[in-house]
């Protein structure tokens, strides 16, 4: 979750008033352990307003913009404080001639207004610039916006869109969170904000725009003086907080993956048998009873069909609970066996080395019997700040719709071939060309001949994928992860 502070000219043409706007918000972010930063606007007055107009206090914008006029100098302190104070520097130029800045006062993030989102003589030389571009689509039909968007990947850029109503400040009725849905439908492979000129007076719908899928939220801040006055559509730290606190509040409910409790665990029968059975012995269900309480490492009734049916390795006593270990699976071995010789060969070809530091486990969804169709096999190499996987698939084999919370990764192919599900959209993966899963995103993938891919990602974070089908939250962990010696 990025937050952008726009400052915009509540500055008011002081870098004094900017640095106490910036430490208010340096220490909210701070306090709320977010990742945020502050935004300026940038225009080259000279050239920027018409000759002819400059001097015109009967306009609006003409006005505000000399009376908050600052030099190259000084907005060059403003970001360097900005910076100091551990945000990030971001601005919006609003003409050609002020692209130069981003790399004299070296700001980290460009961010594109929705009054420039057809300004192609603009939009054509930002794409040039490497860095992070954000851009707010007021305005914009999604037919523009598909241009725009083949603009900036042609040139390789790290952009997003960003929801925005041009309405200052906007109505509720008029928020068309809607729109932040429909933008995630049509460009699944980048992130998706909201721009929000909501009055503070009002109860804010960004968390609702987070819970839509936004991953960046911005909104204009200033600071109230005895002299300075803020307009209806800009907060004061103190109603930030208040939205950051609802945000947090819905991401701190919505995070998470169904799970047993300990006090369900504690109300669940376990399996006990009837009568003292030797190792070797075929298990029916009549040498079977349920009891409570549950023993430690015991089976309970949920694995009765798991059970029935299965070999002892071991003497059991009356009146003894069953355990997983005290099969002998002959059917199970078989098939692991069988496709660690098939994925030894996978693996092999797509040139990729298994060693024993590596984690290797079979991800088998709907169980191991299913495994063929639906599953993958997964190496993990490495998982620290960041993370790098190896997938590979079987023929035919398919991988379900999911979502990660807090984990963003990319998708590069290897070998074979895959189709990536974004959001319902398919995207054929190809050698060389990696491929963003952002987070909240719901992908899935499958193969026809089967395929290697490389995963890159931020840290793996253990139960932070959401399955679309919860029934496969309903087997057990061990039908679902199965070990594997490669």
């Amino acid at each position: 979750m990025f937050y952008i502070f726009e400052m915009a000219n509540n500055h008011q043409g002081s870098v004094d008033h900017a640095k106490k706007i910036i430490d208010d918000f340096a220490d909210l972010a701070k306090r709320k352990n977010i990742k945020a930063g502050v935004k300026l606007q940038f225009r080259n007055l000279d050239t920027f307003i018409h000759p002819k107009f400059k001097e015109r206090e009967d306009l609006k914008y003409v006005k505000r913009f000399n009376d908050t006029r600052l030099s190259k100098e000084e907005f060059g302190q403003i970001v360097s404080y900005i910076n100091e104070k551990g945000l990030y520097s971001i601005s919006t130029p609003f003409d050609n001639e002020s692209l130069p800045l981003f790399d004299s006062l070296q700001v980290n993030v460009l961010k594109i207004a929705s009054c420039s989102v057809d300004d192609w003589p603009l939009l054509r030389e930002v794409c040039k610039v490497n860095r992070k571009i954000i851009i707010s689509t007021g305005g914009a039909t999604i037919k523009h916006l598909r241009k725009v968007y083949d603009l900036f990947k042609k040139n390789g850029r790290d952009f997003a869109f960003l929801h925005c109503i041009a309405e200052y400040p906007t109505p509720i009725e008029n928020a068309f969170l809607g729109r932040i849905k429909k933008l995630k439908e049509e460009f699944p492979d980048i992130e998706i904000g909201y721009s929000t000129h909501e009055s503070p007076k009002n109860k804010s719908v960004s968390p609702y725009a987070v819970a839509m899928g936004a991953t960046i939220v911005e909104k204009h801040v200033g600071k109230v003086t005895e002299k300075i006055a803020l307009n209806d559509y800009s907060c004061t730290v103190e109603q930030m907080e208040k939205v950051v606190d609802e945000i947090q509040f819905y991401q701190t409910s919505f995070q998470g993956e169904f799970s047993e409790s300990e006090a369900l665990k504690q109300l669940k029968r376990g399996v006990f048998v009837k009568t003292d059975l030797n190792s070797g012995y075929i298990i029916r269900d009549t040498d079977l009873y349920y009891a409570m309480p549950l023993h430690e490492g015991s089976l309970d009734v949920s694995s009765i069909d798991s059970i029935v049916g299965k070999t002892l390795s071991r003497d059991i006593g009356k009146d003894d609970p069953i355990k997983l270990q005290d099969f002998v699976d002959k059917d199970r071995d078989d098939k692991l066996s069988t496709f660690k010789e098939t994925f030894n060969g996978i693996l092999s070809n797509a040139g990729v080395t298994v060693t024993e530091k590596d984690d290797v486990e079979i991800s088998c969804h709907y169980g191991l019997d299913n495994f063929h169709k639906v599953g993958a096999l997964i190496v993990s190499k490495i998982n620290r700040t960041y993370c790098k996987k190896i997938i590979a698939m079987l023929p035919n084999q398919s991988h379900p719709t999911h979502r990660h919370l807090q984990k963003e990764e990319c998708f590069e192919l290897l070998e074979g071939d895959c189709i990536l599900t974004l959001n319902g959209r398919d995207i054929n993966l190809e050698k060389g060309k990696p491929v963003l899963i952002n987070r909240k995103v719901n992908h899935s993938f499958k193969t026809s001949n089967g395929c290697v891919i490389e995963e890159v990602s931020t840290t793996h974070i253990k139960g932070d994928s959401i399955y679309e089908d919860p029934s496969i939250q309903s087997l057990s962990v061990d039908d679902r992860k199965i070990k594997l010696s490669l």
